[in-house]
């Protein structure tokens, strides 16, 4: 897992005034709330006192409130009041906790989970087509058993459709199907670019939805243009162009709650069957294998997986910047000491009461 990323932390309309909501991801918890000025705000869900979780408390005016003895932590994660210091009491400068910058995009919640400053951050991904003209633009929640980076390759594969999703498989059964002997992977600053041609079967009526007819969008069998992106270590792209006005595009952002639970965020847009009766037959989704060894030699590699491979490599440019987390050290520690994601303001202030999590150590440019 991998600090300096924006990750989706929960749907928008899952985050209110009313109480604070917890949320697991990269392994630490976090609490969730809005402000007095309805701006979502993320902190680090460990009170710095006696270590309560400030998720369970409550939400007074722009802060949380601790359930054990009622210390309070605004949106920066600033400690604004200790009650058994009086009224006019002042809190101490360690009495503070990890403050996270939030966007609400997409009907999402997102968090920026490092301590990278705001001019070297990743932007966030885009969806361009959302709250467009003729874009049907949903959200879909998931929740996997599976290694985040395992999940995110599935986003890349291109010769797994074949076997798996509906309306682009023929079960084996397609004596001409082949994958290319050379894929063109686009290499970009956060991630990279690939398009093919699959062959895919006649769309069918659907029984789950009354049977609807929705052949018109791919009457036969006919080749589409597929393309898939990673951004990032947490962020896969797929987009099926079927003709020039019928397109599926889906925008997914992985957040690992640990090394092998997920929870998928996806941002579906469409411009084919846009009727809401249709966006249940989008949220079809399928179980991926446990962590993947530290070596390519463990795996037997073909061309169809050249995405995949660059994937790993970004993702070792990653680590050699010091953002994987140690998770081995961190479930050995589980129970022994509390840690926390550090943010950003831990560049520019010391004296804090929370060490941050481990990292594996960046290696010299």
């Amino acid at each position: 897992m991998f600090i300096n990323f924006w990750y989706a932390a929960a749907l928008g309309s899952e985050v209110t005034a009313d109480r604070p909501k917890k949320v697991k991801m990269l392994g630490q918890n976090f609490v969730l709330f809005r402000d007095t000025k309805g701006v979502a705000r993320c902190v680090s869900d460990i009170c710095v006192h006696r270590g309560a979780s400030l998720s369970v408390g409550r939400i007074k005016g722009d802060a949380v409130e601790c359930p054990y003895h009622g210390w309070k932590f605004d949106g920066t994660g600033a400690c604004t009041m200790i009650p058994s210091l009086g009224i006019d009491g002042k809190p101490p400068a360690r009495a503070k906790v990890d403050g996270y910058p939030t966007q609400e995009k997409y009907g999402l919640v997102f968090a920026f989970l490092g301590d990278l400053p705001e001019n070297e951050r990743p932007p966030l991904m885009e969806v361009p087509e959302w709250g467009r003209e003729g874009w049907r633009c949903i959200n879909l929640e998931y929740k996997w058993e599976a290694n985040f980076e395992r999940s995110m390759e599935a986003g890349l594969d291109p010769a797994h459709a074949e076997f798996v999703h509906t309306g682009m498989k023929f079960a084996g059964t397609d004596e001409e199907y082949v994958m290319p002997d050379r894929f063109d992977v686009k290499r970009e600053k956060w991630g990279t670019f690939l398009q093919i041609q699959l062959r895919t079967v006649p769309l069918p009526s659907r029984p789950e939805l009354g049977n609807a007819n929705i052949s018109s969008v791919k009457p036969q069998a006919q080749t589409v243009t597929a393309a898939s992106s990673f951004y990032g270590a947490n962020c896969t792209i797929t987009r099926l162009k079927f003709s020039e006005r019928d397109e599926v595009c889906q925008y997914m952002w992985e957040t690992p709650e640990d090394e092998f639970h997920v929870a998928k965020h996806l941002v579906s847009v469409r411009t084919i069957v846009t009727d809401p009766m249709f966006d249940e037959s989008f949220n079809k989704r399928n179980i991926d294998p446990m962590v993947y060894p530290s070596t390519l030699t463990k795996e037997v590699f073909v061309p169809a997986d050249a995405q995949i491979a660059a994937f790993r490599e970004y993702l070792k440019t990653w680590e050699n910047l010091g953002w994987r987390i140690d998770s081995r050290r961190v479930e050995a520690d589980q129970g022994r000491i509390g840690y926390c994601i550090p943010s950003p303001e831990r560049r520019t202030t010391g004296n804090w009461a929370i060490d941050p999590v481990p990292l594996l150590a960046a290696t010299k440019s």
